[in-house]
């Protein structure tokens, strides 16, 4: 009798684990240790998604510190100490149950997991979510907030009985936030903190340093991290309001600046799988193209630089844009082994 192996895609061995560091958080039974190490037993790719699901949970304890940063919500049905009782250190007991279990519990052959009843959901639950370059997403959160990914986007959702935490780790989200006014929604984005309640926005991290937020509905509040860490009483917390854009630079002070809601569709236009530019030079429209392929670009001739670019392209469409450059601009391609596209003036016109 043969066995037969269930084929399990990442995406889904990543829930999985997630699952499994929710169970360990609370306690395992008897019956769910013996499960987890059937599980792992199954794939060996499974006890690295879980080890690195239990390490991304670290991040989570910037929980603490959030919960400083705004007023708290109201619960009047909830004991007073009661959110105080809460401690992050969820990655630490983890990891120490992880290495517990694949140290001292030998691990016993592959067997069928016989069905067992669904844990009840810890206070904590953390999911991670990813798209891949080119690709975006839209997420139905269980509150009924609806966040969609953009392309090469990392990030963790954590909900709490006093706040739902998403951690931008890397591109950028758009958020249409379910109204709970005793459970603000934030979003972490380097070094600063977005709070709503019921609005929607956008949020694009370049790096830790550099990323706008973009206001569609409503009004959001914005304070920075470190500041509430070092006691700065003078930090004040900013506010935008629908149609108001925010853009954080690491080097210059964040202004909060007004926008027409053209420019605004222009700008999300990814949404729809699109790319809409209005005048940005071929450099500019290059770095935003460059974001939903795996290609590079190189600017062979410095004289095409500034070419002011106009037009809708579907996001991920290097052939359409090329051919648009070619017959609009007479700026010729050629591509490199390594996967660069080099971008110059065609040769006819490159004597003159």
């Amino acid at each position: 009798m043969s066995n037969v192996y269930p084929l399990r895609t990442e995406e889904q061995m990543a829930e999985d684990a997630s699952l499994w560091v929710t169970r360990l958080d609370r306690g395992l039974s008897a019956a769910e240790t013996g499960a987890l190490n059937r599980w792992l037993a199954q794939h060996p790719r499974h006890k690295h998604h879980l080890l690195e699901t239990a390490q991304l949970w670290d991040r989570m304890d910037s929980l603490s510190v959030l919960s400083e940063l705004f007023d708290p919500p109201v619960h009047p049905k909830r004991s007073a100490n009661r959110s105080r009782t809460v401690g992050w250190v969820v990655a630490a007991s983890v990891l120490v149950a992880v290495v517990a279990l694949g140290v001292l519990t030998p691990l016993s052959p592959w067997a069928p997991t016989t069905a067992m009843d669904e844990p009840a959901r810890s206070a904590m639950d953390s999911t991670i979510y990813e798209t891949g370059v080119g690709a975006h997403s839209t997420v139905n959160l269980p509150d009924g907030t609806r966040m969609l990914l953009n392309t090469n986007t990392l990030v963790s959702v954590v909900y709490t009985d006093e706040q739902r935490l998403l951690e931008l780790m890397r591109g950028e989200l758009h958020v249409e936030v379910a109204h709970e006014p005793d459970r603000p929604l934030r979003v972490k984005a380097g070094d600063k903190v977005v709070e709503a309640v019921g609005t929607a926005f956008n949020v694009y991290l370049m790096d830790e340093k550099n990323f706008d937020v973009i206001v569609t509905e409503g009004r959001v509040k914005i304070k920075t991290l470190n500041k509430q860490a070092s006691n700065d009483d003078g930090a004040e917390v900013q506010e935008l309001a629908k149609g108001e854009k925010l853009s954080v630079r690491a080097s210059l002070p964040a202004p909060v600046e007004p926008m027409e809601k053209a420019t605004i569709d222009d700008r999300l236009s990814w949404r729809e799988g699109n790319l809409v530019f209005r005048g940005e030079t071929l450099r500019e429209a290059l770095g935003e193209v460059s974001r939903y392929t795996p290609l590079t670009f190189e600017i062979a001739d410095e004289r095409i630089a500034d070419v002011r670019i106009a037009g809708l392209y579907k996001a991920g469409d290097v052939d359409g844009l090329l051919l648009a450059l070619r017959e609009n601009f007479r700026i010729g391609h050629s591509r490199s082994g390594d996967g660069t596209v080099v971008l110059s003036l065609l040769a006819e016109d490159a004597v003159q």
